[in-house]
């Protein structure tokens, strides 16, 4: 049988089982669908992220960014080395800090050794059902959306997410190859939720959170019907500081409708945005549909097996008040 990781990217800390079909070809066969479909593992050293977002901006983000209402976020990173080899784990139901904790998938270890894998490529259907190939660019040495600093990473934002993205849908990832990483397609390698509807607060609702207080956000819980058999989607609720650097993230299930933000971590917020010196008295807050595939990074070593984290994110993003 191969191994898989059954759960969302913000269960994997409780969720690892065995494969139920052992028919199920390996993913450089070409066939391979569903959650996990080689024998990467929740437990093997980090080699990187393709983080890919369907996002609803409120009023005040797209004034502030500035931004449309909507656009596709594609976020990436490949790495052979890290130090430490792990980032802790978030735990479900709680919020955990990720800045005190250093916690995945917010940090990577420093130092770490960043891959080329040459062009980054992702294909699938939008809105309308039309093909559509989004090309990642690949960036120079700097930082990524979320306050990680990298040699190489790759990031690109399509203003108008239907125009290139369908919610509950497939798509395949390409790289195309480099003198380290060979060329190398993921089919269905990145499954998109379906649309989910958030309430209390609203998406132009601005709160205020405040220190000390617990505060629960809520959703409608949607089904996604094409996800693969196996495969679980979580809702993720977030606190973001301005700089765009995830400070709390608070997974549950997405069959759950809310989830509690305690008023310490909170507290906890407000004292990281003053310490990195930027405004405590606002923040993002993001409530994201998860779906999460583990795949093998083909850098051709029998020694150093590591796994790539394919996430994807139907989000909704917010300006908060912060008191």
């Amino acid at each position: 049988m191969h191994s898989r990781y059954i759960g969302s990217m913000f269960l994997s800390a409780v969720a690892l089982s065995a494969c139920g079909n052992s028919d199920v070809p390996l993913s450089d066969g070409g066939t391979c669908v569903g959650h996990q479909c080689d024998d990467t593992l929740i437990t093997d050293p980090e080699g990187g992220q393709i983080v890919f977002e369907y996002i609803y901006f409120d009023a005040q983000l797209q004034s502030m960014l500035p931004a449309p209402p909507t656009v596709n976020r594609v976020v990436a990173f490949f790495m052979n080395d890290e130090s430490p080899q792990f980032n802790p784990l978030p735990m479900p139901g709680q919020c955990n800090n990720l800045v005190a904790t250093k916690g995945w998938p917010g940090y990577v270890g420093a130092p770490h050794t960043d891959l080329d894998v040459g062009t980054v490529t992702i294909s699938g259907k939008n809105a309308a059902g039309a093909d559509v190939t989004i090309s990642v660019d690949k960036q120079p040495k700097g930082t990524d959306a979320f306050g990680r600093a990298h040699d190489i990473y790759y990031q690109k934002i399509t203003p108008t997410a239907d125009s290139v993205l369908k919610p509950d849908s497939v798509y395949s990832v390409k790289f195309g190859g480099s003198a380290t990483i060979p060329a190398t397609t993921f089919d269905a390698g990145l499954y998109l939720a379906s649309k989910f509807d958030i309430s209390a607060p609203g998406l132009d609702d601005n709160g205020p959170l405040k220190a000390g207080t617990d505060f629960t956000v809520h959703w409608t819980p949607t089904t996604t019907p094409g996800l693969p058999t196996g495969d679980d989607e979580a809702i993720a609720t977030w606190l973001v500081a301005l700089d765009g650097s995830a400070t709390h993230m608070c997974p549950t299930a997405a069959s759950a409708g809310q989830m509690t933000i305690p008023g310490a971590a909170i507290a906890e917020y407000k004292a990281i945005a003053q310490a990195k010196g930027l405004p405590s008295d606002k923040a993002i807050l993001l409530r994201n549909g998860v779906v999460h595939q583990l795949r093998r990074l083909p850098n051709n070593s029998a020694t150093n097996k590591r796994r790539i984290d394919m996430i994807t994110l139907m989000c909704w993003a917010q300006l908060v008040d912060v008191q």
